[in-house]
């Protein structure tokens, strides 16, 4: 009992971790987008046969942001294509700011072609295959549920995920603990963590009737 509770308060604790990194992240990438003002400044009032080693930090230093947004929605969605999204970017970057040997480029050339046919032929069918299952922290909104995963949940039981259980759970007189499973519309929700009397994420798969 005392491992199970353990275990839990260190999913728990990595999950609030989490959501700090991406917090911390976000801050940084706005700070960071002042920086890109002060670029395009610079070529402005560069002579234009000089432009070019202002404008490729510039890439860069845009770039680089772009990889601190994908990385704070791998933080936060948890899924396959978040991570396969900040692989890509991070690649790109590489190449395009990075004064490369040909082998290097081509290398590049074939990480990307790599990543793309994960993406097409592994996690896109692996994910059609496992019906769209996904992962949500129990804050997440229910429209936000119904348009990542296409389904079509009642918007107007409740706002957030967890407030969805907390309904479905009254509805149909069974307490809530971690396995809770409950069926609406064509969507199948199950509670992944719950602690303390609190719901925090959960586990929503489209249902598809074969």
């Amino acid at each position: 009992m005392k491992m199970t509770r353990l275990k839990h308060l260190i999913i728990n604790v990595s999950l609030y971790l989490e959501n700090i990194l991406a917090i911390i992240i976000t801050i940084a990438i706005i700070i960071g987008m002042t920086d890109m003002i002060k670029y395009i400044v610079m070529i402005f009032q560069t002579n234009a046969i000089e432009t070019y080693d202002i404008f490729q930090k510039f890439l860069g230093h845009t770039l680089l942001l772009v990889v601190g947004v994908e990385m704070v929605a791998m933080l936060v969605k948890h899924t396959p294509g978040s991570v396969i999204e900040v692989l890509l970017y991070a690649v790109a970057r590489k190449m395009l700011i990075s004064n490369a040997h040909m082998l290097e480029f081509l290398l590049g050339i074939i990480s990307i072609a790599s990543i793309f046919a994960i993406k097409k032929y592994l996690y896109v069918s692996n994910i059609k295959d496992s019906e769209a299952i996904n992962f949500f922290p129990a804050t997440a909104s229910i429209p936000d549920i119904n348009k990542t995963i296409g389904v079509k949940i009642p918007e107007n039981l409740a706002d957030t995920a967890g407030g969805l259980v907390s309904y479905l759970s009254k509805q149909s007189c069974r307490d809530i603990h971690e396995g809770s499973y409950y069926r609406i519309a064509d969507a199948e929700i199950k509670v992944m963590s719950y602690s303390d009397g609190i719901i925090h994420r959960v586990w929503v798969m489209k249902y598809n009737e074969s």
